[in-house]
């Protein structure tokens, strides 16, 4: 049974996009059995990858064939065995929107940090994991590279694709 994955940020043009892309080419190429979709808390429905992300997303492997932003909804958390946000507040909009999903919604950072401090850790326990982190650190947070010079697309980019190999890792266990 595929693992099911959603990952948010607010236009659903860069970051999560990215972050998409990357975790499906990359469990894919593990053999894993991921499906990842993606959504932004104040996306318009079907707007295009934006062009900057696409150049970093095509120089990490990735591809933004048939891609449309999505405005998140409580319909489209539904389902989610992990949901992977961009920042801190994207977190908090998510379980405002789908309270239930607490215990499978972390910032990419958080979730990649938590995988990283434990080899052995497996997705049913990174609940238990968060426990001793202070999940209100401003470090869990992804920049926001809209309207901003390709230098911090690339940052970004660089940021999601590591915490993207940290999360496949977690995955694959």
């Amino acid at each position: 049974m595929a693992i099911s994955v959603m990952t948010v940020c607010t236009g659903n043009m860069c970051r999560s996009p990215l972050a998409e892309r990357l975790l499906a080419a990359r469990a894919a190429h593990a053999g894993l059995d991921v499906v990842v979709d993606s959504a932004g808390t104040r996306a318009v429905n079907g707007v295009a990858i934006h062009r900057e992300t696409h150049r970093v997303l095509e120089a990490y492997g990735g591809d933004a064939e048939g891609f449309g932003s999505r405005l998140l909804s409580p319909r489209l958390l539904q389902g989610h065995d992990l949901v992977l946000t961009a920042t801190r507040a994207h977190r908090d909009a998510v379980q405002e929107m789908a309270p239930l999903l607490w215990r499978k919604t972390y910032t990419l950072l958080e979730a990649a940090h938590l995988a990283d401090a434990d080899r052995a850790l497996t997705l049913p326990g990174l609940a238990r994991a968060r426990l001793g982190v202070d999940t209100d650190d401003p470090a869990w947070d992804i920049e926001d590279p809209i309207g901003r010079e390709p230098e911090v697309f690339d940052r970004t980019g660089a940021q999601i694709s590591h915490a993207v190999d940290s999360i496949v890792d977690l995955l694959a266990r």
